[in-house]
């Protein structure tokens, strides 16, 4: 039995599952080092940050974010994100070696000729190979059907509260909109079926967390359809304080035409709120159709508007399935059971070489 186990993660120090990964590893008795491109270093956590000027940097500082982690004398490293940091475990030669595929890396990049040949590459000389779901892990085997025997599935998990909070006194029903803003979330499908609900429910009200490259048209949209009273514009919510965000709503709506996972809907079933959302890519593994929320077809504007009012008009069943979405993700998507799976994966694959 290694003892005082060492991690290199390869990955955005930036990123809120980066440092719960890291941190909660240093939880668990493990000593980790962060090696980033951007952003700046994790508290408590050892870093090492490389500046991004473009997506070049990542071949530019390979070979020092390589001495880096060769320096720490890691047990195992880990990438998250199969290219860019990919390539830095490529590059590193280490054995065992990790990589996760996040989702655009595997379903975006890689339908780049060139970026498909070199993920292939760093995929094929990982000593294992994880995704967040199967709908990713699926997508991952159609571009390299030679990880088939080592490829897991890992999923992101969220901090569920210790009790369920029953939702808010109605009129008005509250819905909220947690995503970055880019047309891949849907922003627009739900202020069109926003508008349709309107009719029959004039006081509906619509919270938009986020900010991005989509707030203008959102923002315009908002006039065109006259929902100036019904939509509010809430910017970024801070991670520690989404759950208190979402419990002062009924429900989420999430209508995305792209998701490789789907946290947003873990975050809200595990603060006792029902989601709608579309049924693509990875959803449907982490909402139960029927009973913690509501599935729709991908930018089917008429569908979300008939969702939305069915749970709108019925406080019971918005109740019912918020519970029953808490009680899903608290069985199934704790983050203690994430890294419950991800740490015995490290301890099998670095018994394995010992």
């Amino acid at each position: 039995m290694i003892e005082n186990k060492r991690i290199v993660i390869f990955g955005w120090a930036g990123s809120v599952h980066i440092k719960r990964w890291a941190k909660g590893l240093v939880d668990r008795g493990y000593q980790v080092k962060v090696i980033s491109l951007g952003f700046s270093p994790i508290d408590d956590i050892e870093t090492v940050v490389f500046p991004r000027k473009n997506g070049w940097s990542y071949y530019r500082y390979a070979a020092q974010a390589v001495r880096e982690a060769k320096k720490f004398k890691p047990h195992l490293i880990h990438a998250h994100y199969s290219f860019g940091f990919g390539w830095w475990a490529l590059r590193a030669n280490f054995k065992p070696s990790l990589v996760s595929v996040w989702g655009s890396d595997i379903t975006g990049r890689a339908k780049n000729p060139f970026y498909r040949f070199i993920i292939k590459k760093i995929l094929k000389k990982a000593t294992y190979v994880t995704a967040t779901s199967e709908f990713l892990k699926k997508e991952t085997l159609k571009l390299a059907p030679f990880v088939i025997d080592k490829v897991k599935i890992t999923p992101f998990g969220v901090d569920v509260p210790d009790v369920f909070l029953p939702l808010p006194i109605s009129p008005p029903i509250k819905i909220c909109f947690i995503k970055n803003h880019r047309l891949i979330y849907g922003p627009d499908i739900i202020l069109k079926a926003l508008a349709k609900v309107k009719e029959h429910i004039p006081d509906i009200e619509l919270s938009i967390a986020g900010e991005g490259e989509a707030t203008p048209m959102i923002k315009k949209m908002v006039q065109e359809l006259q929902l100036e009273k019904n939509v509010k514009l809430v910017g970024f919510v801070k991670n520690d304080e989404i759950t208190s965000f979402i419990q002062q709503h009924h429900f989420m709506v999430m209508p995305s035409r792209q998701e490789s996972f789907g946290v947003a809907a873990l975050e809200a079933q595990a603060s006792g709120r029902a989601v709608i959302a579309s049924d693509v890519g990875g959803i449907p593994e982490v909402l139960v159709d029927g009973k913690t929320g509501i599935l729709f077809p991908k930018g089917d504007i008429d569908r979300l508007a008939q969702a939305i009012l069915k749970l709108a008009n019925d406080y019971d069943l918005m109740q019912k399935m918020g519970k029953a979405g808490y009680e899903f993700v608290k069985e199934n998507y704790s983050w203690e059971k994430s890294l419950d799976i991800m740490t015995q994966l490290y301890e099998n694959l670095i018994n394995e070489k010992s």
